[in-house]
């Protein structure tokens, strides 16, 4: 008789940083990566709030692959449709440890705001986290991607105390023209008012775009 069974193991999860903490320190940012997006690269694309004084901790989907094929360029995932419950277990339990041991005493120590980007897949990642995980952050930004369709947000009060944005793409090849209504209506239904945000390009972003959402 076939039966499924999980055991919990230990692994090393990586996470990359960029800029300096010191008493100049003016925020912190943790950005999640989409699909097949590796964090070392994802997090070079705010090097821009760095040099503004900003922290940035970007950390690296648990799950690697082949972008194409066999070989080549990898990539790292936040989760696929397979034994989903256990890989959204294992990266909300990661990104909580990230936040508690290593985030947040240094956003105490100089009293800083604690902001989150979730990009593609990186945002139902992140609104997963916040609903799931024990965080709690000043500002979370849902860009070029969907919310966790299976959460009731209205569940979660404490939402309602973060900044939320969502920002969208005029030309993202990967969603149709009513996907950002229906994303604002999913949390305005719960009692939340995101600002929104719709820009002229593709699937894509920049720190001059942030700025362009005022979300800087």
């Amino acid at each position: 008789m076939l039966s499924e069974h999980h055991i919990p193991v230990t692994r090393t999860a990586r996470y990359y940083t960029l800029g300096e903490f010191n008493e100049n320190t003016k925020d912190i940012w943790i950005v999640l990566h989409g699909h097949r997006q590796l964090a070392g690269k994802f997090i070079m694309q705010f090097e821009d709030l760095s040099d503004s004084g900003s922290l940035l901790y970007a950390p690296e989907g648990l799950m690697r692959l082949y972008i194409k094929g066999d070989g080549g360029d990898v990539g790292a995932s936040w989760m696929t449709k397979e034994d989903r419950d256990s890989d959204i277990n294992d990266y909300v339990n990661y990104l909580d440890r990230l936040f508690f041991d290593e985030i947040e005493p240094k956003a105490k120590l100089h009293n800083l705001k604690i902001n989150a980007l979730g990009f593609s897949q990186g945002s139902a990642t992140l609104a997963r986290w916040l609903t799931l995980g024990k965080a709690e952050i000043n500002k979370a930004v849902f860009w070029c991607g969907s919310l966790a369709h299976d959460i009731d947000y209205s569940k979660y009060p404490e939402l309602k105390d973060t900044e939320i944005h969502q920002v969208f793409a005029a030309k993202d090849p990967y969603y149709k023209s009513d996907f950002p209504p229906s994303q604002i209506q999913l949390l305005k239904s719960a009692g939340i008012e995101p600002k929104s945000y719709i820009f002229d390009g593709g699937h894509e972003i920049s720190v001059q775009l942030m700025r362009d959402a005022s979300i800087l």
